[in-house]
């Protein structure tokens, strides 16, 4: 055996070594790889697992996407009655510059109504100009400039109509409810994206007390601006809804609050309410009741994205049964 060994060695001894290495990759290959057993019950069991599912027909698939499209044309009609614009264009900017002035200037009317003017066909016709004006100006301005000037601007306009027209009125304002409270304490500045709530809640506001001071308020305690609630909102500039509160307390007999109400509440143009309560003022004669409203400005992008999308249950792997 010695003489045959050593007369062959030269020819075994790669032979040997081949076929240690191929036991070595067989057994490599068996332990990374997946049973084709296991695979092939795997594939059974899925596709017993489809067989029983039943496909839709077409009468099915075709009534779906007609559910799909009225939902869609639902929400989309919900939206635009939620959303504080309510039909005043698709530029969120322009419709609350558009409400602010409107409810300032033009007392709340889509043009100038004499009636709200006291029937002084002149002063209204002042109104209808100054407004038209105004609003040009202070939109090439929002556009343009810088945002923290622009809504300076606007927020001057608005606030000094507003001071104006409760100084005639006799409306007492304190000092809770100094410059409606716009103040730069307030608001210290307004960057590009803060811009659109602060329009929106100027607009808001704008709108309570046009109406109080129309409908004869005794007084105007205070307005404040809240901070977003964030369990009730996304806020950011890419968010579908976005609501910015704010609270307004003054003192009127029920008639003037009926009206805010009334206005706030209306089914063409609703605005969203928080927590409003209503209290007797002590030592009234006059019946006055102190109410404090919690409101919301709302704004609603239809195309923005809901953020409802899930990762979902991962699909069963399907394991490939070798050939």
């Amino acid at each position: 055996m010695d003489e045959l060994w050593q007369r062959y060695r030269a020819f075994w001894v790669p032979v040997l070594y081949g076929v240690g290495a191929f036991l070595f990759g067989l057994i490599l290959v068996h332990a990374f790889t997946d049973d084709p057993e296991t695979g092939r019950s795997q594939n059974e069991a899925k596709a017993k697992s489809i067989q029983k599912r039943t496909a839709p027909t077409s009468a099915q698939i075709r009534g779906a996407k007609e559910n799909t499209e009225s939902l869609k044309a639902r929400t989309a009609k919900w939206a635009a009655t939620l959303d504080q614009r309510h039909g005043d264009g698709n530029d969120a900017l322009e419709a609350y510059v558009t409400q602010a002035l409107r409810a300032a200037i033009l007392r709340g009317a889509d043009t100038a109504d004499e009636a709200r003017f006291d029937g002084d066909a002149s002063a209204a016709a002042q109104a209808a100009a100054r407004f038209e004006q105004l609003k040009k100006e202070r939109m090439e301005s929002v556009r343009a400039q810088d945002p923290n000037i622009s809504f300076s601007r606007i927020r001057a306009d608005v606030v000094q109509e507003l001071l104006l027209r409760a100084n005639r009125a006799d409306v007492d304002l304190s000092p809770a409810a100094d410059e409606i409270g716009f103040t730069a304490a307030t608001i210290p500045t307004v960057d590009r994206a803060d811009l659109p709530r602060r329009l929106a809640n100027l607009a808001l506001v704008a709108t309570i007390l046009d109406v109080a001071i129309r409908e004869g308020v005794r007084s105007i305690d205070s307005v404040n601006l809240m901070p977003a609630d964030p369990t009730i909102t996304a806020q950011g500039p890419d968010a579908y809804l976005a609501m910015w509160p704010v609270k307004v307390e003054f003192s009127g007999p029920p008639a003037t609050v009926t009206a805010v109400l009334n206005t706030l509440t209306d089914p063409e143009r609703p605005t969203p309410l928080g927590t409003t309560s209503l209290k007797s003022v002590p030592r009234s004669k006059d019946g006055l009741v102190k109410a404090e409203i919690k409101a919301y400005s709302v704004r609603i992008q239809p195309d923005a994205p809901l953020g409802l999308e899930s990762e979902g249950e991962e699909s069963p792997r399907i394991v490939e049964t070798p050939r």
